[in-house]
Order: C-alpha cells, then sequence, then structure tokens
C-alpha cells in the first residue's frame, strides 16, 4: 500500500506540472500572436479561367436580363427567335459564306446581331468576313496622329442629353471604316475625335451592331468606366413592340471541315484534285481481258546489235576501239585476197595499197597507223578512208 500511494501522487504530480506548462503556453500565444485575415489573389478559378466573358453573363442576370452562352452551329444548339440577342464576341472565323447568309437572314426577319471583327486593310477588305463584306463595313487597324495623342482616354457616349454620358473604353487603334458597298441605314453610331468605334445599322427588320473591339466585355474590364452599363443597354435594345428576348453570347462556333472550306473558297483546286485522283485511279486498276504476244521473245536483227554497240562506244569516247575493229577487218580482207603481202614490210603494203585506190601515200598511212582522235571529222575521214581501201581490195 506505501508503494502505490507514493506512485500516485508522483503521476498526479506529473499531471499537474504538463497542466501548469500548457496554460503557460496558452498565455504566452495569447500575448505574442495577433490574429489577422489576408485576402490573396489567386487568379480566376472555375468556370472562369476558360470563360472570359462570365462575369458580364453574372451581372446581366443580376439585372434580371435572360442570359447564357451558346454554341453555334452544332446538334445541340439552341433555335434562335426573332426578339433574342446574339453576340459573338470573337472574328468569326468559323462563319462561312453559307453560315454568315444564315445568319443576315435571321437579322432581316428581325433579330439583334451584336458582333466585331479581324483588322483588315481596305486594299484587302474583310475576304473572309462574308457579314461584314456584305454590309461594306470593315475593322481597320490606324496609328493616332500626334495631335490625337492627348485622346487616349474613354470615350464619351452621350444619354438622352449632353449632361449625361457613359465612358467606355474602346481600343484607339481600332476603328469602323466604310467600303462603297455600304448603303445601309445608320440607327446609331459612338464617334470620337472622327474615329468610329461603334456602329448599329438597319438589316430588314433586325439590326447589326458593330464594335470596333469587345475588349472592354471582359472579366478584366468589365467593372472600369461604365462597360457594364453599355453592355446593358445592348442587351435590352429592342424593338418598342418586341417582347424582351433573351441575350445569347458565342465563345466557341463549330468549325467547318477542311473539306468543306476548301469547296467553298477554292473550288477551281478541287475539282483539278478530284479530276487528277479519277486519272490515278484509272492509271492503276489493272486491265482485264487477255494480253497478245505476253511471252514471245523481242527478237532483233544483227545489225541492231552491232549498231547499239557502236553507239555505246562512240558515247563512251572509245574512238580508237572502233579504229581497231575496222583495221582489224581491212587487214583480214588484205590477207584473203592477197595473202602474199604478209611478209611484206608496211611501206610495200602501203606502195600496193596507193596503187590500187590511187589514195595519196600519207593519208592511208594516217588512216592505217594514227590513234590521235581529236574532233569527230577526224574520226569520220578516217573510217572513209579505210571504207575505200575495203573496196579497192
Amino acid at each position: 500500500m506505501p508503494v502505490s500511494n507514493a506512485q500516485s501522487s508522483s503521476n498526479a504530480l506529473v499531471y499537474a506540472v504538463l497542466v501548469l506548462a500548457a496554460i503557460a503556453m496558452a498565455v504566452w500565444l495569447y500575448l505574442n500572436l495577433d490574429y489577422k485575415i489576408v485576402e490573396k489573389d489567386q487568379g480566376y478559378q472555375g468556370e472562369a479561367k476558360t470563360n472570359p466573358y462570365l462575369a458580364a453573363e453574372f451581372f446581366l442576370r443580376h439585372m434580371g436580363q435572360k442570359t447564357a452562352k451558346i454554341k453555334l452551329f452544332t446538334d445541340k444548339q439552341k433555335e434562335l427567335d426573332l426578339v433574342d440577342t446574339l453576340l459573338v464576341p470573337s472574328v468569326r472565323l468559323a462563319f462561312d459564306s453559307r453560315r454568315s447568309t444564315e445568319m443576315l437572314e435571321w437579322t432581316n426577319k428581325g433579330g439583334h446581331l451584336i458582333i466585331t471583327g479581324q483588322p483588315d486593310a481596305e486594299s484587302n477588305t474583310s475576304q473572309r468576313d462574308h457579314i461584314l463584306n456584305a454590309i461594306g463595313l470593315y475593322i481597320e487597324r490606324r496609328s493616332l496622329d500626334d495631335k490625337d495623342s492627348e485622346y487616349e482616354e474613354p470615350v464619351n457616349i452621350a444619354i438622352y442629353d449632353e449632361d449625361n454620358f457613359w465612358q467606355v473604353d474602346f481600343d484607339d487603334y481600332l476603328i469602323i471604316s466604310r467600303t462603297a458597298k455600304f448603303k445601309s441605314e445608320i440607327i446609331w453610331s459612338i464617334e470620337d475625335n472622327n474615329r468610329v468605334h461603334a456602329m448599329q445599322i438597319r438589316s430588314g427588320q433586325g439590326r447589326i451592331t458593330l464594335l470596333s473591339d469587345m475588349r472592354m466585355f471582359r472579366n478584366d474590364y468589365i467593372e472600369s468606366y461604365d462597360h457594364a452599363a453599355f453592355l446593358f443597354s445592348l442587351a435590352n435594345d429592342q424593338l418598342a413592340t418586341a417582347e424582351n428576348g433573351i441575350f445569347y453570347y458565342s465563345l466557341f462556333e463549330n468549325q467547318i471541315s477542311l473539306y468543306q472550306w476548301l469547296w467553298e473558297n477554292a473550288k477551281t483546286f478541287m475539282l483539278s484534285f478530284i479530276v487528277l485522283i479519277i486519272i490515278t485511279l484509272w492509271m492503276l486498276i489493272p486491265r482485264f481481258g487477255p494480253l497478245i504476244n505476253v511471252r514471245q521473245p523481242i527478237r532483233r536483227q544483227f545489225l541492231e546489235h552491232l549498231n547499239a554497240s557502236g553507239n555505246y562506244h562512240w558515247r563512251q569516247g572509245h574512238y580508237n576501239r572502233l579504229l581497231i575493229e575496222v583495221r582489224k577487218q581491212l587487214s583480214n580482207k588484205v590477207k584473203v585476197k592477197h595473202p602474199e603481202w604478209v611478209a611484206l614490210s608496211k611501206r610495200d603494203q602501203i606502195l600496193h595499197l596507193v596503187e590500187l585506190s590511187n589514195i595519196d601515200e600519207v593519208v592511208i598511212e594516217n588512216a592505217l597507223f594514227d590513234n590521235s582522235v581529236e574532233q569527230v571529222n577526224d574520226f569520220i575521214k578516217k573510217i572513209k578512208i579505210l571504207e575505200k581501201l575495203r573496196k579497192s581490195l
């Protein structure tokens, strides 16, 4: 029993020390640490990373506007009503001539299309922008003059009267220009120092609003100046007799296939390519039916072989070899016709040939023993002399 009581007293002492240490630590932390809330910007999260117009969508919904994003030219695309508004912030590379025609037909019936364009030059106006090319407008990149540098500020948009206005920060270097094809009615336009940054025109029963750029509607800029109010005004720019529709904005359009793009933009090339494929297949397809003289060997005359052999040596420059062969033929004929000449010297043989052919001695000696051939005429002359000697025998 005495041992047990001593052990219990020791454990109680240890617990008491630990409790006092914990209390002392808590008091020290309370006196030396301060509680602070620090905000850290972690960038966009979730859908905001891929949707640069998500803040604009939330703003319009908060203001009571029916808003939804749409992916154009897909099987799941919602049908656009005539009271709806469609904003396309991209440069619309997927809008081929057929799709652009369908979009213009929708605006002519009453739709409202808000678009921008790719900066272009008047000499090369809207080659791929079928909508802007049809209405005679294009986006131009123009530098500021020195006298215009002071205007690098947000554009003031008058509201109702000159005392009230909005400020919208358009890109100062992008402006809207016209071509000779432009004949549409202008409903309103936004200008700053004779530089047009926005324009709404009438398209049949509907409207087309062209903005020089749409940077102000992105997540980074929608809260600046009066960008949100300007967007809300465009979303509610409906005819007085029409009910409020849905404000759609397109982030992505279903791209057309390469074959379809080539057929619409390079039809001559595609037709030529198809004809080339047909001709190639016709040449590669095996012929049907028996072939005539399939295994019959090709027979040639001896003179053809001799002619081919001579042409080969001639192309290879073996002139001496050809001369030697002709001289051998002449020597063999001399042995047959005049076998007594074999024992004679070269000098005596040349004299006998002079008597038979009436050819100069030097010429005969050159044809029989000179192997130098510098030009084609030298070879031809030697062959002619040797042939005359053979005939004289």
